[in-house]
C-alpha cells in the first residue's frame, strides 16, 4: 500500500531522474534533455518513442434604467454587464502576452512543437481517465496549472497550451484566469475590466455564456478574472470559485478547460480546486525552484489524483529535440509527465 506520505517523494524523484537533477534540489540547469514518457497507470498510452518534452520559460434579467444596485445577486451581476463592449484578443495582443508561435505561421518553433507534444500528453490523460462517478464534482476534462511560487511560467504555459489545444482542433478550449493578480493574462489580454470568474463566483444563479469571451483563436474561448463585484470580496474565497469552476465544467462537457491559479504557497485556492479538476501541472523555474518548495506545492493539490510537473526555463543546446524548426535558443520548459501514484489497499 502506498502511504500518503510516501507519493510526493515518489513523484519527485521521477522527476528528478527524468530532469537529470539531484537529490537535494532543482537548482541544476539541464544541459541536454532527455525523453519524457507518460507514468505507467492502467490504460494509459506510452509517451511516442523518442519525443520529448521541451517547453519555455451565460443572460440574466437587466436593471431598470436607472436603478441604483441595492446589492443582490441579479443587480450586481446587471451592474458588471453595464461595462463597455469587450474586445476580443487578437493573434496580436495574445503574442505580446506571451503566446510563442502564430498558429499556421510559415516557421515552426521549437517552443510551439514542444507545446504540441505537452498538449497531446494532456489529452491522452484525458482519454485514459475513466468517467467521474455521478455526483463526485470532479472534471476529468478541466486541467489546473499552477506553481509553487510566483514568477515561474504557469499562465505563460496556460496560454500557449490552450491555444496549441485549440489550434489542433482536438476540443473546444475555455480559458480560465483564476489569478487576479497584477500582470495577470485578463489584464495581459486586455480584459482587465471585463466581467468575469468573480461575478460567476458571487453568484451560483449566473449563466456562463454571456461571460465567456471569444477569440481570434478558433476554438478558443476566455474567461477573465473579471472586473469586483460591488459587494462582494474582491478576491472570492476558494470553495466559491471551486464551485465555479464545477458549473462550468458542467454546462460545457466537450471543452477542455484550463484554469491559469495562483501560486500552491502564495494562496489556498489551489487547495481548494484540485479535488474538482482532472489533473495539475506544477510548473517549476529551473535554477529557482528548491525541492522543499516542489513538495509543499505538491502536498497543496494532492487531493487531484493525477499530479504532473513542467521544468520552465530550463538551459538546452543546439542538439535538443526540434532544434530545426526556428532560430529560438537558450531557455525552454521540459516537462516530466506522472499520475500521482494510487493506493494498492
Amino acid at each position: 500500500m502506498t502511504t500518503p506520505g510516501s507519493r510526493r517523494p515518489h513523484l519527485v524523484e521521477r522527476a528528478f531522474q527524468a530532469m537529470g537533477g539531484t537529490p537535494r534540489s532543482l537548482d541544476a540547469a539541464i544541459p541536454e534533455a532527455s525523453d519524457t514518457a507518460l507514468a505507467a497507470r492502467p490504460g494509459a498510452e506510452p509517451a511516442p518513442t523518442g519525443s520529448t518534452t521541451t517547453l519555455a520559460p451565460p443572460p440574466r434579467p437587466a436593471m431598470a434604467a436607472g436603478a441604483p444596485p441595492t446589492g443582490g445577486p441579479a443587480d450586481r451581476v446587471a451592474a458588471a454587464a453595464d461595462k463597455p463592449a469587450v474586445t476580443p484578443p487578437t493573434f496580436e495582443v495574445m503574442q505580446r502576452a506571451g503566446l510563442v508561435n502564430l498558429p499556421g505561421g510559415a516557421i515552426r518553433t521549437r517552443l510551439a512543437e514542444e507545446f504540441s507534444v505537452v498538449h497531446h500528453q494532456l489529452l491522452r490523460t484525458i482519454r485514459t481517465m475513466d468517467a467521474p462517478t455521478e455526483g463526485s464534482g470532479r472534471g476529468r476534462r478541466v486541467v489546473l496549472i499552477t506553481s509553487a511560487r510566483p514568477g515561474e511560467g504557469k499562465s505563460f504555459c496556460s496560454l500557449n497550451l490552450a491555444v496549441s489545444i485549440a489550434h489542433g482542433r482536438s476540443a473546444q478550449v475555455l480559458l480560465v484566469d483564476a489569478d487576479g493578480k497584477r500582470g495577470s493574462l485578463s489584464e495581459l489580454l486586455g480584459l482587465g475590466e471585463a466581467p468575469g470568474l468573480r461575478v460567476l463566483a458571487s453568484d451560483p444563479l449566473q449563466s456562463p455564456a454571456s461571460l465567456l469571451v471569444s477569440t481570434e483563436q478558433r476554438n478558443l474561448s476566455i474567461l477573465p478574472y473579471g472586473a469586483p463585484v460591488p459587494g462582494q470580496p474582491a478576491v472570492p474565497p476558494g470553495t466559491t470559485v471551486a464551485a465555479a469552476v464545477q458549473r462550468l465544467a458542467a454546462m460545457l462537457p466537450q471543452h477542455v478547460i484550463i484554469v491559469d491559479a495562483p501560486p500552491c504557497l502564495s494562496t489556498s485556492d489551489p487547495s481548494s480546486l484540485a479535488p474538482v479538476v482532472g489533473q495539475v501541472l506544477v510548473v517549476v523555474q529551473a535554477e529557482k525552484t528548491q525541492r522543499a518548495e516542489v513538495e509543499a506545492a505538491l502536498d497543496m493539490v494532492e487531493a487531484c489524483p493525477v499530479l504532473q510537473l513542467m521544468l520552465n526555463q530550463a538551459r538546452q543546446n543546439s542538439s535538443d529535440t526540434f532544434g530545426s524548426y526556428g532560430a529560438y535558443g537558450g531557455y525552454g520548459v521540459y516537462g516530466t509527465y506522472g499520475p500521482k501514484p494510487e493506493s494498492s489497499g
